[in-house]
């Protein structure tokens, strides 16, 4: 990964010694589809574990779950629903992207530049959803915000790069 500076232009470059290029701060639209793309990914999983869970009720004859596959029903829950976070976790530690932001070629950083910590990537994931409600208006400061940060990542320290 490389390392980047954010220049004091309104704009992150990375270092004049790995690259001379001037890195912008992502906009929503491309934040945006990042976020639809991720939706996706993870609304497959979704559809794919509760397929799994409901087959074999679908295969049966009754219509009604039996209390084992109530169960199944349960246990893909508790699976799923920790993975999303750990996922988004995992890979903002590891590349600094989610799926989204990987086909769309946004990176987030910390304020300097540098790749997320263990800690900011964890209270990234912590403060989106709080981002997020009401109705997404912490996305709003990315249409006024200099360095085109949402509510969450000012409360993480973070900002989104657009990759060459």
């Amino acid at each position: 990964m490389i390392a980047h500076i954010v220049a004091a232009t309104g704009q992150a470059q990375t270092s004049p010694s790995r690259h001379a290029a001037i890195l912008p701060y992502a906009g929503f639209s491309l934040r945006a589809v990042a976020f639809i793309l991720d939706l996706i990914v993870t609304g497959s999983f979704f559809l794919l574990f509760f397929a799994v869970a409901f087959l074999p009720a679908a295969l049966g004859s009754d219509s009604k779950l039996s209390g084992t596959e109530e169960k199944w029903v349960y246990i893909v829950l508790l699976t799923y629903i920790p993975f999303v976070p750990f996922l988004f976790f995992t890979l903002w530690t590891w590349r600094g992207q989610s799926i989204g932001m990987i086909a769309v070629r946004i990176e987030v950083t910390d304020r300097d530049g540098e790749p997320l910590s263990a800690t900011r990537a964890l209270l990234r994931a912590i403060v989106w959803p709080l981002s997020m409600l009401p109705l997404g208006i912490g996305a709003a400061p990315v249409f006024f915000d200099e360095e085109r940060r949402a509510l969450h990542d000012m409360l993480a320290g973070t900002v989104v790069l657009e990759m060459p």
